[in-house]
């Protein structure tokens, strides 16, 4: 996947934001979109008090808590996740939305339309979590239509996520600006209780969950993980150098080959040094189709 400006794609209405149809269980590692029972109400409050969040993880620290970004992925903006240690100033929901808005993805390829947020606060009632962000977390001015969309389902998925990890699952989510419902980035209602938008419309189509980007792996025998929906259920991948020549690829199967999504995993043996892998999705018309395959590359290191 290229690196490419967020420009607002014309012509596209909002739709995402305003979906009621809940998507299953995903399936992709961070036990997402269960239907748990519903808790007690129950609430927090984030106030973070620095805008750059350490990557370290000290005793303060949710470990492995599921957070999407946004990239631009086959002409349009779709979702990824990342496991981030973050900080816990209030509970996993909070703490993970907050660090939504916070933190810079690992990825450099990947971005968040949302601004540092000085406070999240999130109640809960029965399936229902109700998040409100103070102003600033809006106040990013360069978010078209298809983005801000795109952009409240990042929020929607990412406290889903990590309600469902924490063991109490929520199926709807209430998105406020300082209390109240609000018209934000000049397109999107937020105030109702949204669900997450079907998989196929919002996520992106072929995932690389591990490893992530910058992460070291032994020598030897490297594991690869993936996540995604493919033609024929067939994914390509190819492992290259800092300088580009190819070590290694080959295909893997995931998926159900006929738009459901589903994990794959492919292994590489590999020697001391900093590679590439890129995944991508079986697209037979050559790119005659549309744009092409659903591409996402990590770079890592084996020592």
């Amino acid at each position: 996947m290229r690196r490419r400006s967020m420009q607002v794609l014309s012509g596209l209405v909002v739709v995402l934001a305003s979906l009621t149809a809940c998507d299953g269980g995903d399936g992709d590692g961070d036990g997402d979109g269960g239907d748990g029972k519903p808790s007690s109400a129950t609430s927090s409050t984030v106030t973070p008090t620095s805008p750059s969040p350490s990557t370290t993880a000290p005793a303060s620290t949710l470990k492995s808590i599921p957070v999407y970004y946004i990239a631009e992925s086959q002409g349009s903006f779709k979702l990824y996740r990342e496991f981030r240690n973050v900080p816990n100033t209030g509970g996993a929901v909070a703490s993970a939305v907050s660090a939504m808005t916070r933190l810079a993805p690992r990825d450099p390829d990947y971005m968040t339309p949302w601004r540092p947020a000085r406070r999240v606060s999130v109640s809960r009632n029965g399936s229902n979590l109700a998040v409100d962000l103070s102003g600033d977390a809006f106040s990013n001015t360069n978010v078209g239509s298809e983005l801000a969309a795109t952009a409240v389902q990042q929020l929607v998925y990412t406290a889903t996520a990590a309600a469902s990890q924490s063991g109490t699952p929520a199926t709807t989510v209430t998105i406020t600006k300082d209390g109240k419902a609000a018209d934000v980035w000049g397109t999107v209602r937020i105030g109702n209780a949204m669900t997450r938008a079907p998989r196929a419309d919002v996520q992106a189509q072929a995932w690389v969950t591990s490893p992530q980007e910058g992460d070291i792996r032994k020598a030897g025998q490297v594991t690869f993980t993936g996540f995604g929906t493919s033609f024929e259920a067939t994914f390509g991948w190819v492992i290259r150098t800092r300088a580009g020549a190819t070590v290694a690829q080959g295909s893997a199967m995931g998926g159900t080959g006929t738009g459901g999504f589903g994990s794959l995993s492919f292994r590489a043996q590999l020697v001391p040094g900093t590679y590439t892998v890129v995944l991508s999705t079986d697209d037979p018309s050559g790119g005659a189709a549309g744009h092409g395959p659903a591409t996402d590359d990590k770079t890592f290191t084996v020592r």
